[in-house]
């Protein structure tokens, strides 16, 4: 395997080889069963030429179903290898560009060689690459091994689709989903590096989401995963579709007008991602498909090696295709006032990331009133938050100890607040709009004493509605920070917050003091 050899795999073609394999594969099951239906005469034939007949058919449609079940498993593995791929393409693309930029050529075979480059930086470009080649090689492998195990044309062959596994037997066993965050990072560590790419590339899908895992490694992989859960969504979508054109009632006796809905919203969700992952600096440390609508979570900044991490977890009626782009445009100006402060506190050299966390099923207004796991005035939606999101706030901490602050806004103060009462142990939380925060005791939520805010402004309805435990107002431990017009501790001038939505706003009173608790610079907050 050599690097020219690596980039010409295509993974588009894969995914689109997969596609239409598949629309073979329903094709002949279909013409199979139309072979079978007709084949039984319905009682109008008997005899020994009947019997003959009807073992003929048999043969075709055992034939035809072999046929498909090849195609299926074909399908499959191009399916489980163009993620693969791609992951495999982004290492290489860091590798040849970290050998560039040090003036180092990187030749077709894989070889590295001239510059000014010292043989440490040769060597270790030499390493990264050759690293990469060697896990295209075992994937060609895996993947020549599976298709080796396709169905023929023989009766006595088994049919089924077991020849592609999600993660191979080479690849090293991961961690079960909410095993605890220190534990995936001991494990992480334990591994070699070509351990961690044959993780990374075989079983991305397995990584993504697991806390304790690095940051990079995590964007990596659920970016490996964007185009392949595209493919399957359109897929799904142009099913959905054709049900409903064939269907009189429309889709009501089959549900098929709601499922598309929730498909094409889905596919909306990647686009938002995709949108938003193209601006400097992100990472995706967060991509679930799984239910009723997408979950993701988005960093600007390095969460790995920043100094200070805020977690932001917005409210109800906040969607992935809706939200994310505003909510990381809002993230990205908090980022950028809590290093102001840092710079003005004779502290420039320290670094900050900060988290739009959209990683849970976040209850709807409309018809989300009616279920009650997806209703705002339910607290159902936050309790199955807060384990995600107490996860992922302590995979912040696995191996090492940055300042973290959990910011949660209106429905999202609650899920932050359930959190928090699971242990993390966070430097500050921060509550905006807060229709209640899941306890009247401020200690139960872990944080030291008093770094504990809320900012509540004026004319904003869902901060005085105390649904969940009271009113977070009249709590003992909570310090209120100013969301009012004014000065700020520098003597600049700020805006007010009026209303639900204005919190993180440019140029407010209520981002400049949410910005400071971000910074470890409580001194600075105006009250």
């Amino acid at each position: 395997m050599d690097l020219r050899q690596l980039q010409r795999w295509d993974p588009d073609a894969l995914d689109g080889l997969g596609a239409m394999l598949d629309r073979h594969a329903g094709e002949l099951e279909r013409i199979g069963a139309q072979i079978t239906a007709s084949g039984r005469f319905d009682g109008q034939w008997s005899g020994l030429a009947h019997a003959a007949a009807e073992q003929r058919l048999d043969d075709v449609t055992g034939g035809i179903v072999r046929r498909s079940d090849a195609y299926r498993e074909v399908s499959r593995c191009a399916a489980w290898c163009a993620p693969r791929l791609r992951a495999l393409r982004a290492e290489l693309d860091d590798a040849t560009r970290w050998a560039r930029d040090r003036a180092l050529t990187v030749r077709d075979d894989g070889t590295v060689a001239g510059g000014p480059g010292t043989d440490p930086e040769r060597h270790e470009a030499q390493a990264r690459i050759r690293a990469v080649l060697d896990r295209a090689e075992t994937l060609d492998r895996r993947a020549a091994a599976d298709l080796g195990r396709v169905p023929d044309q023989s009766p006595s062959r088994p049919l089924g689709f077991g020849g592609v596994r999600a993660a191979p037997a080479s690849t090293p066993a991961v961690p079960a989903p909410g095993t605890a965050a220190a534990q995936v990072a001991a494990w992480w560590a334990g591994l070699d590096h070509g351990e961690r790419t044959k993780v990374v590339t075989l079983a991305p899908e397995l990584i993504g989401n697991l806390d304790g895992v690095p940051a990079a490694v995590r964007d990596l992989a659920n970016r490996a995963q964007l185009t392949g859960e595209r493919r399957r969504l359109e897929e799904v979508a142009a099913r959905l579709q054709a049900q409903l054109d064939a269907d009189p009632l429309g889709g009501l006796a089959s549900n098929a007008d709601a499922g598309l809905a929730q498909t094409r919203n889905k596919i909306a969700a990647l686009d938002a991602i995709e949108t938003t992952l193209t601006r400097e600096d992100r990472r995706l440390l967060g991509l679930d498909l799984s239910g009723r609508e997408a979950m993701a979570a988005v960093a600007v900044g390095d969460v790995d090696t920043a100094d200070h991490v805020t977690v932001f977890t917005p409210g109800a009626g906040s969607t992935v295709q809706g939200n994310l782009a505003g909510y990381d445009t809002r993230m990205a100006a908090l980022r950028e006032e809590a290093m102001r402060h840092l710079q003005e506190a004779g502290r420039a050299a320290e670094s900050v990331a900060a988290v739009t966390w959209l990683n849970y099923q976040v209850p709807q207004w409309g018809w989300g009133l009616a279920r009650t796991e997806l209703s705002p005035v339910s607290d159902l939606a936050a309790v199955r938050a807060a384990p995600r999101l107490a996860g992922f706030l302590d995979g912040l901490y696995a191996e090492r100890d940055p300042h973290v602050t959990a910011v949660g806004h209106s429905y999202g103060a609650l899920a932050t607040g359930l959190a928090l009462q699971q242990g993390v142990g966070v430097d500050a939380a921060v509550f905006l709009g807060a229709p209640g925060i899941g306890t009247d005791d401020v200690a139960e939520l872990g944080v030291p004493p008093g770094a504990t805010y809320l900012v509540e402004a004026d004319r904003d309805p869902v901060g005085d509605v105390g649904t969940f435990d009271g009113d977070p107002s009249f709590l003992d431990g909570v310090t209120h920070l100013s969301s009012d017009a004014g000065a700020d501790a520098s003597g600049r001038p700020r805006l007010g917050s009026t209303g639900h939505s204005e919190y993180l706003s440019d140029g407010t009173m209520s981002l400049y003091n949410v910005a400071a608790v971000v910074g470890g610079l409580p001194d600075r907050v105006v009250r």
